[in-house]
Parts: structure tokens; C-alpha cells; sequence
């Protein structure tokens, strides 16, 4: 025979179980996303939040009140949210889907220096930011594209691994391993419509720079004094955004060397641009150079208004431009700028 307590606790166990499933199935049909925060360093200003999904780039601005923000989006799959400062420039990157509450602690001038709560991808991702700040910051390509394939190579069904591939690692002349990186990651950790959506917000920013001018400007030279550039003075010039450290610097020195020897200063003009925090460890890096083309610095780094337009997304970044300010190539791979300068100057070199 039933007992009627029996019943009651059958019944009230039946609607907790209907219940939790209705909560957990709203939270998988969520059809939004919610980032909450603060920024240190921010103020009360605006910033702004761009991220692909559907093969669509959105876009959402709001004004921070003394660094606290709040944002909310859509995208049934992982996409990677980048929040650009007041002057335009990325200053933190993230993932996040429908259904899930993030909560972030960043710093707008430290990609690298931030906290987040909410998903285990975006807690692994800030977890290997952190960890790895000093190498990030200061290493050389091989130093990180290294640590980036030593996590990869480790964490092949984490999708944490593809965006460290689309955003840390540096592929330029480096193509072949990138793919057999890619192809190692299991179908979960690297969906598609992640990768191409990614790739979609590469190509449009640097679609919309590329048509930009680089135009006359005034910085600061290791001998603290002006340093005026102005394209028209050389056929062609090269802009090298470095991270205000040595050992990249060096790197990129030994590429551009063979050029800078081989034209005149007519036909080509180099351009240091250091994009270090602060001018003591510009000052530090150039210690030991004796290259002999301009080596300048300027205060805010990428977030210059001087730069605001160019749209610099990481250093080093190389600039090849004509005497009208053309962009002939922009990019991180100063093999590929060399060779598109080569093919320009060499016919006509002295």
C-alpha cells in the first residue's frame, strides 16, 4: 500500500527535478551573454565591445562609471570579445557564449594583467595571461610562439588552445606549423564558426587601416629630442613598432640591416617606433644599439593619438609605405616587408 507522504515526496521531488531542468535548459538557451566589470585606469570614460558572430562583426559602446562597466551580446557559439579603449585600441580579449556571466577584472594599459570568473575557458585564459605576463610582455616570437605550442601540444581538447593559435601565436613565416597545430586540436577545441569568426575581425580592421595614410608626424629620439617624419623625404619608408625590448628589437635589426646598407636615405628610411610602457625602459632596450636609423618613442604607445588612425594591434608590427603615404604592407612579418621593398628598390638601386 502507498502511503500518502510517499506521494507528497514523489510529487514534490518530480516538480524540483522539473524545475532544475527548466533552469538549466533556459540557462542553455540563454540567448544572451553578460560581461560585467571593472577597468583600472579607465575612469569614467567610454569603451567600446566588438565581437564576430553569425558572420557578423557587433559592436557596443557604453560609458564606464569610475572603470565599471556592463555589456551584454549574443552568439550561440564560443567568439572571442575585444574591448577597445577610448582611443580604439584593444586593450583585452576574452571568450564567452549564450548563457554565461563573466566577470573581469582589467587593466587598460596591461593586456596581460586581468581577472576573470564565469567559464572555465575565460578562467584558463586569464590564468595562462597571468602566468605568463613577463614572457608575453617582454619575450622574443620564439619565446612565446614556444609557450603557446608547449599548451597546445598539452591541452589538445581545450578550446583555449585555438585562441591562443589565433591570437598569441605568430604565424608569419611560420605557416606549416601553424596548420599542423591547428589540425593536432580535436574538432571541439577548434570550431569553426570560432576560427572563421576570429578571422573575420582580423580582416576587417586591417582592411580599414590599410586604406589610412601615414602621414607627417613628430616623436621623441634616444637623444630626447624632435624627430620629424615625413614620408615624402624618401621614396619608401618602414616602420618598425617595437616592444620597447632588446632582444626583439635585435631580431628585427638583423632583417632590416641588409636593406638599410644597400639604398640610400632618398630611396629608404627606417623608423624605429617604440611602443614601451614608459620612456626608462625604452631608454634601457636601446642600450648596446648601434643601428643608425632613427630610434623614437612616443608616449601612450599604440593608444597615440599619433597612431590612432594606423591602428597598430600589437608590436612588433611593421609599416611599408611610399612617398604619398601608401600603405605597401602592414604586418608582423618583416621578411614579408623587406621582400615587397626589394621588389620596389632593387631594380633601381644604386
Amino acid at each position: 500500500m502507498i502511503k500518502y507522504s510517499h506521494i507528497l515526496n514523489f510529487l514534490r521531488l518530480s516538480i524540483l527535478i522539473v524545475t532544475l531542468c527548466g533552469v538549466f535548459s533556459a540557462c542553455d538557451d540563454e540567448p544572451q551573454f553578460r560581461i560585467t566589470g571593472t577597468v583600472d585606469g579607465l575612469g569614467t570614460r567610454r569603451i567600446t565591445m566588438v565581437y564576430p558572430a553569425d558572420g557578423v562583426l557587433h559592436t557596443a559602446t557604453v560609458t564606464a562609471i569610475d572603470g565599471k562597466f556592463s555589456f551584454t551580446g549574443s552568439s550561440r557559439d564560443y567568439t572571442m570579445v575585444e574591448f577597445l579603449s577610448p582611443q580604439g585600441k584593444v586593450f583585452s580579449r576574452l571568450p564567452v557564449k549564450n548563457g554565461q556571466s563573466i566577470k573581469c577584472e582589467l587593466d587598460i594599459d596591461d593586456p596581460y594583467k586581468l581577472e576573470l570568473k564565469g567559464s572555465k575557458p575565460a578562467e584558463q585564459w586569464a590564468e595562462f595571461l597571468t602566468k605568463n605576463h613577463d614572457l608575453l610582455t617582454d619575450g622574443t616570437t620564439e619565446m612565446i610562439n614556444q609557450a603557446v605550442e608547449e599548451y597546445v601540444n598539452s591541452n589538445k581538447n581545450n578550446i583555449v588552445s585555438s585562441l591562443m593559435l589565433l591570437t598569441l601565436y605568430n604565424a608569419a613565416d611560420n605557416e606549416s606549423k601553424t596548420s599542423s597545430l591547428f589540425a593536432s586540436l580535436s574538432p571541439e577545441a577548434r570550431p569553426e564558426k570560432l576560427v572563421s569568426g576570429y578571422r573575420l575581425l582580423l580582416s576587417q580592421n586591417n582592411n580599414a587601416a590599410i586604406n589610412v595614410k601615414v602621414r607627417p608626424m613628430t616623436l621623441t629620439n634616444s637623444k630626447d629630442s624632435a624627430e620629424r617624419f615625413v614620408p615624402l623625404r624618401s621614396s619608401y619608408s618602414l616602420l618598425h613598432f617595437s616592444t620597447g625590448t632588446a632582444a626583439q628589437a635585435n631580431q628585427a635589426n638583423k632583417a632590416i640591416l641588409p636593406a638599410f646598407d644597400r639604398y640610400t636615405r632618398r630611396r629608404l628610411r627606417v623608423l624605429e617606433i617604440s611602443l614601451a610602457p614608459d620612456s626608462i625602459q625604452w631608454k634601457r632596450s636601446l642600450a648596446g644599439d648601434t643601428t643608425k636609423w632613427a630610434h623614437t618613442w612616443v608616449p601612450g604607445g599604440a593608444s597615440s593619438p599619433l597612431l590612432y588612425d594606423l591602428n597598430i594591434p600589437r608590436a612588433p608590427y611593421f609599416i611599408l609605405a611610399d612617398s604619398t603615404g601608401n600603405q605597401i604592407y602592414r604586418g608582423s612579418s618583416i621578411a614579408t616587408a623587406i621582400d615587397s621593398l626589394n621588389n620596389r628598390l632593387a631594380p633601381k638601386s644604386r
